[in-house]
């Protein structure tokens, strides 16, 4: 049962997927952002990187699909960037629906639904209806785990075509010979 006063209906692990949703999704976020780093050669140059933070998810994912159609790689290695992109839009919807919707008791046992309204071309009350979706906190934690899976199968791809932005090992500094202590007699002293 839920700590909060008219949140009866919000358990600690409805809050525990959610949460979970979250961190996952930031990771995925990442991941997209070194592969524009990678695709734009930016990897170092850290002025580029604030950039990025401008960007919606969605943003991000047109502007790798734009970028890769017009790149010289193989049809399959496009389609493959594609299908991943795709698999990543429900993922970043139901963050947006966690980060920016109200959540109200479900219609079935232990499940909540996302709320918010729609001012495009007629005012909606988005999540009153019974057709709409709604999550218990088992199935939360099952879409945290499938947005997990997605982002290892993203870094894996990124890893297999060298879309990994990883800044070059900067250059070591010389050895340098340690200075004499000053209560140290020095030779010729």
């Amino acid at each position: 049962m839920s700590q909060f006063t008219g949140l009866e209906y919000m358990t600690d692990d409805h809050y525990a997927g959610i949460g979970m949703v979250i961190t996952m999704t930031c990771h995925l976020d990442g991941l997209l952002d070194q592969i524009i780093v990678a695709m734009t050669k930016s990897t170092n140059e850290p002025a580029f990187y604030p950039i990025l933070t401008f960007l919606s998810a969605k943003d991000k994912r047109d502007y790798i699909e734009a970028m890769a159609g017009i790149s010289t790689w193989p049809q399959y290695l496009i389609k493959g960037l594609k299908d991943l992109m795709d698999r990543a839009k429900p993922a970043f919807a139901l963050r947006n629906d966690i980060a920016h919707n109200v959540w109200r008791k479900g219609r079935r046992a232990g499940a909540i639904k996302p709320m918010s309204m729609s001012a495009r071309g007629a005012l909606k009350l988005l999540g009153s209806e019974h057709n709409e979706r709604e999550w218990t906190a088992p199935q939360l934690k099952a879409e945290a785990q499938k947005i997990h899976e997605l982002g290892v199968d993203l870094a894996k791809f990124m890893r297999r075509y060298g879309l990994v932005s990883l800044p070059e090992k900067p250059p070591s500094r010389p050895a340098v010979a340690p200075r004499p202590r000053r209560d140290t007699p020095h030779r010729g002293d």
